[in-house]
Protein backbone atom coordinates (compact mmCIF):
# COMPACT_ATOMS: atom_id res chain seq x y z
CA UNK A 1 0.00 0.00 0.00
CA UNK A 2 2.81 2.41 0.87
CA UNK A 3 4.39 1.72 -2.51
CA UNK A 4 1.12 2.60 -4.29
CA UNK A 5 0.88 5.89 -2.39
CA UNK A 6 4.51 6.71 -3.22
CA UNK A 7 3.94 6.00 -6.93
CA UNK A 8 0.72 8.01 -6.94
CA UNK A 9 2.50 11.02 -5.37
CA UNK A 10 5.42 10.80 -7.78
CA UNK A 11 3.14 10.68 -10.78
CA UNK A 12 1.11 13.65 -9.56
CA UNK A 13 -2.08 11.62 -9.15
CA UNK A 14 -2.13 12.06 -5.40
CA UNK A 15 -1.20 15.31 -3.72
CA UNK A 16 -0.91 16.08 -0.04
CA UNK A 17 -3.70 17.98 1.61
CA UNK A 18 -3.31 21.01 3.90
CA UNK A 19 -2.31 18.84 6.87
CA UNK A 20 0.26 16.97 4.82
CA UNK A 21 -2.04 13.97 4.57
CA UNK A 22 -2.89 12.43 1.24
CA UNK A 23 -6.16 13.57 -0.28
CA UNK A 24 -8.85 10.94 -0.55
CA UNK A 25 -9.43 9.43 -3.96
CA UNK A 26 -12.87 11.01 -3.95
CA UNK A 27 -11.30 14.46 -3.82
CA UNK A 28 -9.58 13.75 -7.10
CA UNK A 29 -12.87 12.81 -8.71
CA UNK A 30 -14.79 15.76 -7.31
CA UNK A 31 -14.80 17.58 -10.63
CA UNK A 32 -18.09 17.42 -12.45
CA UNK A 33 -18.75 17.64 -16.10
CA UNK A 34 -21.89 18.31 -18.07
CA UNK A 35 -22.95 17.74 -21.60
CA UNK A 36 -23.36 20.81 -23.73
CA UNK A 37 -25.03 19.93 -26.98
CA UNK A 38 -25.67 22.31 -29.81
CA UNK A 39 -28.74 22.18 -31.99
CA UNK A 40 -26.67 20.81 -34.87
CA UNK A 41 -25.47 17.91 -32.73
CA UNK A 42 -28.97 16.75 -31.84
CA UNK A 43 -31.16 14.82 -34.22
CA UNK A 44 -34.37 16.65 -35.05
CA UNK A 45 -36.48 16.45 -31.89
CA UNK A 46 -39.66 15.94 -33.88
CA UNK A 47 -38.22 12.82 -35.51
CA UNK A 48 -37.71 11.28 -32.07
CA UNK A 49 -41.10 12.25 -30.68
CA UNK A 50 -44.13 9.95 -30.77
CA UNK A 51 -47.74 9.86 -29.64
CA UNK A 52 -49.65 12.84 -28.30
CA UNK A 53 -46.48 14.89 -27.83
CA UNK A 54 -45.69 14.55 -31.55
CA UNK A 55 -49.29 15.45 -32.46
CA UNK A 56 -49.04 18.57 -30.31
CA UNK A 57 -45.68 19.63 -31.83
CA UNK A 58 -46.97 19.10 -35.38
CA UNK A 59 -50.10 21.15 -34.63
CA UNK A 60 -48.05 23.98 -33.12
CA UNK A 61 -45.77 23.95 -36.19
CA UNK A 62 -48.92 24.55 -38.28
CA UNK A 63 -49.88 27.48 -36.03
CA UNK A 64 -52.54 25.64 -34.01
CA UNK A 65 -51.98 26.72 -30.41
CA UNK A 66 -54.80 24.65 -28.89
CA UNK A 67 -54.57 21.27 -30.67
CA UNK A 68 -56.76 19.43 -28.15
CA UNK A 69 -59.54 22.04 -28.31
CA UNK A 70 -59.43 22.51 -24.56
CA UNK A 71 -62.13 25.06 -23.94
CA UNK A 72 -61.24 26.57 -20.60
CA UNK A 73 -64.30 28.36 -19.38
CA UNK A 74 -63.73 32.06 -18.85
CA UNK A 75 -66.88 33.86 -17.77
CA UNK A 76 -67.95 36.67 -15.44
CA UNK A 77 -68.66 35.74 -11.82
CA UNK A 78 -71.84 33.65 -11.79
CA UNK A 79 -74.73 34.87 -9.68
CA UNK A 80 -77.98 33.06 -8.93
CA UNK A 81 -79.76 35.31 -11.44
CA UNK A 82 -76.97 35.09 -14.04
CA UNK A 83 -75.05 31.82 -13.46
CA UNK A 84 -72.00 30.61 -15.36
CA UNK A 85 -73.34 28.45 -18.20
CA UNK A 86 -71.30 25.24 -18.52
CA UNK A 87 -71.75 23.47 -21.87
CA UNK A 88 -71.75 19.67 -21.86
CA UNK A 89 -72.57 16.80 -24.18
CA UNK A 90 -73.54 14.80 -21.10
CA UNK A 91 -76.31 15.05 -18.50
CA UNK A 92 -73.87 16.06 -15.78
CA UNK A 93 -70.47 17.67 -15.44
CA UNK A 94 -67.87 18.06 -12.72
CA UNK A 95 -67.01 21.67 -11.88
CA UNK A 96 -64.04 22.82 -9.83
CA UNK A 97 -63.76 26.18 -8.08
CA UNK A 98 -60.85 27.70 -6.16
CA UNK A 99 -61.24 28.19 -2.43
CA UNK A 100 -61.63 31.95 -1.78
CA UNK A 101 -59.30 31.75 1.25
CA UNK A 102 -56.64 29.46 -0.27
CA UNK A 103 -56.42 29.35 -4.05
CA UNK A 104 -54.25 26.24 -3.89
CA UNK A 105 -57.38 24.30 -2.88
CA UNK A 106 -60.02 23.29 -5.42
CA UNK A 107 -63.55 22.34 -4.41
CA UNK A 108 -65.34 19.95 -6.78
CA UNK A 109 -69.05 19.57 -7.37
CA UNK A 110 -71.41 18.02 -9.92
CA UNK A 111 -73.96 20.03 -11.86
CA UNK A 112 -76.76 18.22 -13.66
CA UNK A 113 -79.03 18.90 -16.63
CA UNK A 114 -82.32 20.51 -15.56
CA UNK A 115 -80.97 21.49 -12.15
CA UNK A 116 -81.41 25.11 -10.98
CA UNK A 117 -78.23 27.20 -10.64
CA UNK A 118 -75.91 25.48 -8.17
CA UNK A 119 -73.33 26.97 -5.85
CA UNK A 120 -70.33 24.68 -5.19
CA UNK A 121 -69.06 26.53 -2.09
CA UNK A 122 -70.80 29.01 0.17
CA UNK A 123 -70.25 32.55 -1.09
CA UNK A 124 -68.97 31.20 -4.42
CA UNK A 125 -70.40 31.57 -7.86
CA UNK A 126 -73.37 29.73 -9.36
CA UNK A 127 -73.27 27.29 -12.27
CA UNK A 128 -75.88 25.79 -14.57
CA UNK A 129 -75.45 23.04 -17.16
CA UNK A 130 -76.44 23.55 -20.79
CA UNK A 131 -76.63 20.48 -23.01
CA UNK A 132 -74.95 20.74 -26.41
CA UNK A 133 -75.05 18.19 -29.23
CA UNK A 134 -72.23 15.65 -29.40
CA UNK A 135 -69.45 16.81 -31.73
CA UNK A 136 -67.19 13.75 -31.87
CA UNK A 137 -66.73 10.21 -30.65
CA UNK A 138 -65.22 9.88 -27.18
CA UNK A 139 -62.50 7.44 -26.24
Amino acid sequence: MALLLKLARQSGLLKAGAAGLPLAAGALAAKRGFAAVTKDELADYLEQTTGPERDELEAKAKGIENPWHEAWLDAPFGTEENPVVVPSEFTERIVGVSDPDDDSLVWWGVIEDGQPPKQIIEGGEFFVLKRVPATSAHH
